[in-house]
């Protein structure tokens, strides 16, 4: 318990670099009309050109999807823009990309939907009226824009999640962390017990360092965080500050020995201190080139 607690408390603290908005966790389905239209798995196996989705999203009751009011957001907090569209018809308008093996489209896809995952979960407690009042105007907003998007589909975006960050699409590989196995907060506890959640284990820690390869200060801050909480990997805090390190250095922010040494400096002998500095400037030097 206090180990997913440690890990939902990182994805939030991380995820605020997006400067956007907060992680929407939890498994829950969009709250959508009962009409069930194929997947974007579906339409990738058909040589048809036209998909259900599309036909869903004009054939409703009341007419085409309203235009989409500006910005959106995905579950990671990411901005997504639909082109002034509801999610069914988005995605449509990316079937072919997708079943062409286009790895971007296939992330695109992942992202409109992710517009629809957990909105029906219990509503947080607020200090004040006022801001659960626009939380909830926003959910309808959000649940409106998903018309005609089936459950089972919402579902199926870790799958398209997990092909994008197969074909090494960094933004994929981070979100593949930050969902966590099959859309559930990382429990080590399961790992023993559960091959699917070991899978998912060894792939995240995997896909971050790929991303963090490529230089992505996110995932490198996200790195150090795991290190540091141990909850992919044993716990070892000379990584965690060369990622540190690292993640400032891609950033291009300065990051001085004083605050190094005020976060890490407890539990690294000199020795390991300036090893895990030259570490992460190797690290930075190696991933982050001009």
């Amino acid at each position: 318990m206090r180990t997913s607690f440690v890990i939902g408390a990182i994805a939030l603290c991380v995820v605020g670099s997006f400067a956007v908005r907060h992680w929407r966790g939890g498994n829950g389905p969009a709250a959508t009309p009962p009409v069930v239209v194929a997947s974007v798995a579906q339409i990738a196996s058909t040589s048809e050109p036209a998909s259900p989705v599309a036909r869903a999203s004009v054939d409703r009751p009341g007419g085409v999807t309203p235009p989409v009011a500006q910005p959106v957001y995905g579950r990671n907090g990411r901005e997504i823009d639909l082109g002034g569209v509801g999610v069914a018809a988005y995605i449509d308008s990316r079937a072919r990309a997708a079943r062409m093996g286009d790895a971007r489209a296939v992330y695109e896809v992942y992202q409109a939907l992710s517009i629809c995952a957990n909105n029906d979960d219990p509503v947080a407690d607020y200090e004040q009226a006022l801001q659960r009042d626009a939380f909830l105007r926003e959910r309808d907003n959000l649940k409106a824009m998903c018309a005609n998007v089936s459950p089972a589909l919402v579902q199926e975006r870790l799958r398209f999640l997990a092909t994008a960050a197969s074909a090494g699409n960094a933004a994929a590989q981070i979100d593949h962390y930050m969902e966590g196995p099959n859309g559930h907060p990382f429990d080590p506890a399961q790992v023993e017990a559960d091959p699917l959640v070991r899978q998912w284990r060894d792939d995240a820690l995997g896909y971050l360092s790929n991303a963090a390869d490529h230089c992505d200060s996110f995932a490198l801050g996200l790195l150090a965080s795991v290190y540091d909480a141990g909850v992919l990997t044993e716990r070892d805090m000379k990584r965690s500050m060369a990622y540190s390190v690292a993640e400032a250095a891609a950033r291009k922010a300065a990051v001085s020995d004083e605050r190094l040494r005020g976060r890490f400096g407890s539990e690294l002998s000199s020795a390991e201190f300036d090893a895990a500095r030259q570490e992460g400037m190797r690290l930075a030097s190696a991933n982050c080139r001009p």
